[in-house]
């Protein structure tokens, strides 16, 4: 059954966010010096099973606050094929650090590797059927994804009226969030590891067709966490004050997508006391027109 909680703040922090993200450190981060850019590291070696997500969004859990709106999916890979990605990207990590908030930038401590492969994105997105976490349908109230909230005196024409709007909703859509992102990023932590409290900054690209993306929301996919006795690790969500509001616990298979963007409140990661987290992380693109 899926859950929903809703955590709503309209206040704003004057401190300055801290941005996370690799497109903008990573020539502060890597210890060992610059990467060498591989390509299709991961979908060269292994082939992911075709089996389109269930679009129902009773297998969900939301998180909606004025922020973040955070989505949950548990199962999206199986725990086979997470050691599989995990066990590739293995051999390719480089210890990522920052120089901390003086900076601009989120104190951080993990393993990192980083690579490009466009297969994988399409395997995630259309095969495994990430997308259809984004085909969002509103009920009566307004709320994302709450078609299973009904009203008992609601009468059967206002109800199919309802589901006519809905499924109209889901088309346009589906039509513009696009693809993922094919910059994907292996994140290893493990005991002292952690990332502080920062903001990922949005990407702006074109594809080859030569049509506009933009990045909207962050993509966590879990590949190790509490199955592995995992203390500590979890993703905070923060309000504009710096209180932790929502968490997500890592565990395999389960992925995680939320907004990200200047406007939007801080995330981090909470520092690992015992066991392993390794995190799959892309963005989710949609088509603008300018």
């Amino acid at each position: 059954m899926r859950k929903c909680r809703h955590i709503f703040s309209h206040m704003t922090r004057k401190k300055k966010k801290k941005k996370s993200d690799d497109a903008n450190q990573e020539e502060h981060r890597d210890d060992a010096g610059e990467e060498d850019v591989l390509f299709s590291l991961v979908s060269s070696k292994i082939a992911l099973t075709k089996r389109p997500l269930s679009s129902s969004k009773h297998d969900t859990e939301w998180i909606e606050n004025a922020f973040h709106s955070i989505r949950i999916r548990d199962d999206v890979l199986t725990r086979k094929e997470c050691d599989a990605i995990a066990n590739i990207c293995a051999t390719k990590y480089r210890l990522a650090t920052s120089r901390g908030p003086k900076f601009g930038e989120a104190w951080r401590k993990n393993n990192r590797a980083a690579f490009v492969d466009e297969k994988l994105a399409r395997m995630l997105w259309d095969d495994i059927g990430l997308k259809t976490l984004f085909i969002f349908r509103r009920n009566r109230r307004g709320r994302r994804g709450d078609d299973d909230y009904d009203d008992d005196d609601d009468d059967d024409d206002e109800q199919q009226q309802q589901q006519q709007q809905q499924q109209r909703a889901g088309e346009d859509e589906e039509e513009i969030f696009h693809s993922l992102n094919e910059n994907f990023r292996v994140y290893e932590y493990t005991e002292s590891h952690h990332f502080g409290p920062h903001v990922d900054e949005r990407v702006r690209t074109k594809n080859k067709r030569h049509q506009k993306l933009v990045s909207t929301h962050t993509m966590l996919l879990y590949l190790a966490g509490e199955e592995n006795g995992l203390k500590g690790g979890k993703t905070y969500f923060l309000d504009n004050y710096g209180n932790r509001v929502a968490s997500v616990t890592p565990k395999a298979g389960r992925v995680c997508f939320f907004r990200h963007g200047e406007e939007m409140c801080e995330h981090e990661g909470e520092e690992i006391f015992a066991g392993k987290k390794i995190v799959l992380r892309s963005d989710v693109f949609k088509l603008v027109d300018e």
